[in-house]
C-alpha cells in the first residue's frame, strides 16, 4: 500500500474525478445555460488545455463558449444531443445508442447482462439508481457516474489508510474499465463521429475514447502493484 498511497497518487485522482464528471455530465442530458455558465467561472485554462489535447473539435467548442452567447450555444447544443443520443432518425435508429447493452448483445437491444452486472456492484457499495426500470445502468453517463464515486471511495480509503476499502475501490476501478468503459465505447464512439452531430460532441467523443484508453493503462498498473504487494 505504501508504494500507492503518494501524494502525485492524489493529485492523479484529482484530475481524473474532474474529467469523468465532465463526461459525464455531457452525456447525461443536453447542455443547460447554467451548466455552460459554471463551466465559465470554475474551468481553469490548464484544465481545458488537459481537456483539448490534439483534440481540435473540443478546442475550437471551448473556443466559441468565450466568445458565443450561452444560450445559442447551449440551443444547438441541445439539438445535436437529442439527434445525435436520443431520436431515432429516418433509418429507424438511434445514430448513437448510449447503453453498452446495444453493442454487446447480438439483436442489439437495451438492457442486456451489463445492465445486470452494473446493478450488481452498484448494490455492493449500497447504491441504487433512481428510476433503475426507465434507465438502465449500462448507460454511458451511469458508468461514468459510477467511476467518479469509485474514484472518491478510493480517496477516503486512502486517507482513512483503510487498505481492505482501497484495494477494493482500485479492483472495482479496474473491473469498470477492462468490463465496461473499454469494452464498448470504440463502437460507440465511431457511431457518434459517423453521425452528422456537432464539433463538440465529436471532440468529446474523442476525449473519451482518449481519456478511458489512457486510463485502463493507469489503473491496471496501479492494480499490478497491489497484486505483488
Amino acid at each position: 500500500m505504501e508504494k500507492v498511497i503518494e501524494q502525485e497518487y492524489y493529485s492523479i485522482i484529482d484530475e481524473r474525478e474532474a474529467i469523468y464528471t465532465f463526461l459525464k455530465i455531457v452525456f447525461e442530458a443536453p447542455l443547460t445555460t447554467d451548466t455552460l455558465i459554471q463551466w465559465k467561472e470554475s474551468f481553469t485554462a490548464e484544465f481545458i488545455e488537459i481537456l483539448t489535447i490534439e483534440n481540435e473539435e473540443l478546442y475550437q467548442s471551448f473556443q466559441e463558449l468565450k466568445n458565443e452567447d450561452l444560450k445559442s450555444f447551449a440551443a444547438r447544443e441541445k439539438a445535436a444531443y437529442l439527434a445525435t443520443f436520443n431520436i431515432f432518425n429516418e433509418t429507424g435508429h438511434i445514430p448513437a445508442p448510449p447503453w453498452q447493452s446495444v453493442y454487446v448483445t447480438k439483436d442489439r437491444t437495451m438492457f442486456g447482462e451489463p445492465v445486470f452486472q452494473m446493478r450488481k456492484q452498484w448494490e455492493k457499495f449500497g447504491l441504487e439508481i433512481v428510476n433503475k426500470h426507465k434507465v438502465p445502468e449500462d448507460h454511458i453517463s451511469i458508468e461514468l457516474e459510477f467511476m467518479c464515486f469509485l474514484i472518491d471511495f478510493t480517496r477516503k480509503a486512502l486517507r482513512e489508510k483503510n487498505k481492505e476499502n482501497c484495494i477494493k475501490g482500485i479492483y472495482m476501478q479496474f473491473w469498470l474499465l477492462k468490463d465496461h468503459l473499454n469494452h464498448w465505447i470504440k463502437p460507440f464512439i465511431m457511431d457518434i463521429l459517423s453521425s452528422e452531430t456537432s464539433y463538440f460532441y465529436q471532440g468529446v467523443a474523442k476525449l473519451l475514447q482518449f481519456f478511458v484508453e489512457e486510463d485502463f493503462e493507469y489503473m491496471k498498473s496501479i492494480k499490478e502493484v497491489l497484486d505483488h504487494e
